[in-house]
Formats: C-alpha cells, sequence, structure tokens
C-alpha cells in the first residue's frame, strides 16, 4: 500500500526524466532536499507542471515508491512573480537555488534553512516597482550564502589566524578559500608560494563586514550603507570560497 506525507517545498530545479515524467528538485520544510519524480508532467493536460516551475512555494504531498519517491500533489502557496521578472532578481535568486541544491545532502532537514531560502526569496519578491542593482544581488547572496555554509557547519573562522590560533590584529591579513577562515601576515610570510594561490588578500572593512553576516544574532540583512568597493570585494571572496572549496 502506499503511503504519502505532506510538507512544504520549494522548487530548486527540475529536469527530463524518461519520456512523460520530470524529475524535481525541492528543499523541503520537513525533509530537506528531495529529488522526486513527477508522473505525466511533460503531457498538455498535465495539472502539475505549472505548479513545479523552480523557485514556486509549494505544498507538496510525497508518495513513496518502490525505487523512487514521487509527487501525488502539489498546490501553489507563491510563485514570486515579481522575482521572476526582474532580471538581476532573477539571476541572484537563482544562483541562490543552485548553490544550496549543491550544497545540501539528499534528505537531511534543516527549518532554519528552509526559513532562510524563503526569506531571501520573499526579500527579492517584494521590492515590488524596484529593479534590484547588481550591488543589491551581490550583497543579498553573499549574506544568504554564508549563512548557509554556517548552517552547515562550513561557518569561516574569522576572529583567529588558522595558522597560530592568535587574535587578528587590523592590516594586512589573508582569507584561505580552501579551508575557510583568515591568515595573519605573519603566516603569510612562512607559506609556501605554491600554496599562497589559496589566499585572498582581505581588508579590514570586509573582515567587519563578514564577522557581522555570519553572526547569529544577525537574523535578517542588516540596512547599512556599504560602498561598492567593499561589496565587490566581498563578491569576489564569495564565489572564490565557494567555487575553491565546494
Amino acid at each position: 500500500m502506499e503511503t504519502s506525507r505532506k510538507t512544504q517545498a520549494i522548487v530548486l530545479s527540475h529536469q527530463d526524466y524518461r519520456e512523460n515524467d520530470s524529475l524535481v528538485g525541492f528543499y523541503t520544510l520537513d525533509y530537506g532536499k528531495l529529488s522526486l519524480i513527477v508522473r505525466g508532467s511533460k503531457k498538455l493536460q498535465s495539472k502539475l507542471a505549472g505548479h513545479l516551475e523552480p523557485f514556486n512555494f509549494v505544498d507538496l504531498m510525497i508518495i513513496s515508491g518502490k525505487s523512487r519517491d514521487y509527487v501525488g500533489s502539489a498546490v501553489l502557496r507563491e510563485s514570486f512573480l515579481t522575482l521572476k521578472d526582474d532580471l538581476n532578481s532573477l539571476y541572484y535568486a537563482g544562483q541562490g537555488l543552485n548553490w544550496l541544491n549543491r550544497l545540501s545532502e539528499e534528505g537531511e532537514a534543516d527549518q532554519e534553512i528552509f526559513s532562510l531560502l524563503l526569506g531571501y526569496l520573499s526579500f527579492f519578491n517584494n521590492k515590488k516597482n524596484q529593479t534590484l542593482s547588481q550591488e543589491e544581488g551581490e550583497i543579498l547572496f553573499s549574506f544568504f550564502m554564508f549563512k548557509v555554509l554556517s548552517k552547515l557547519g562550513y561557518k569561516p573562522q574569522l576572529q583567529t589566524c588558522l595558522n597560530c590560533a592568535q587574535k587578528l590584529k587590523p592590516g594586512k591579513n589573508y582569507f584561505n578559500l580552501k579551508n575557510g577562515g583568515l591568515i595573519c601576515a605573519n603566516c603569510f610570510k612562512t607559506i609556501k608560494e605554491a600554496e599562497k594561490i589559496e589566499l585572498l588578500a582581505i581588508s579590514d572593512n570586509c573582515i567587519k563586514l563578514l564577522r557581522l553576516l555570519t553572526d547569529e544574532e544577525t537574523p535578517t540583512i542588516p540596512n547599512l550603507k556599504i560602498d561598492k568597493k567593499l561589496i565587490k570585494e566581498l563578491s569576489i571572496l564569495t564565489l572564490g570560497f565557494l567555487n575553491y572549496r565546494f
């Protein structure tokens, strides 16, 4: 006898699977990331297809199958149409979905990450009649990713040097893209040249901003005036860390 379970979910991805079916990735409130078959989704009369586009927030029924579980029903809660109508919002929100999909393990529930993802998409969607700037998108993406990384156990070490464990002093410090943390100027001098490719110079202001973004007491993006140069530095560091480490 088939068993079913219900949960809330956000659609992460959608791809063809067999002749008439699709394989849809979800991040769910109760079960974490799941990949589920949607039967008959490519048929013209399919009622599910329109509800299962990436970004959509749905009430999901999951049916247990012999080899793979599949979608029993999906009722749309929010389609984030405003987000989808703005190219910058679509790009940076999509980056967040893609990286969460890449970093998450199947079936590992984390309700805080689910809430973080829902809030991330809602922030883009709430900018009605306003075009998202590149700088806003970059700071939002960095905030979201460092929050997700922290929840998954990859929070960078930002208080002391990874090598000598001494408290960091203002001045010339470096971010270790491989290990996720800071290296002081003195330890940088002792590192082999071949290993310095893993290090990225980081300003004192960027360290302060990273500490703020990864602080558990900063649940939502702070309302700060950040200059474009600092935002660009943070963006390069965020993507560098993600691509080098993962």
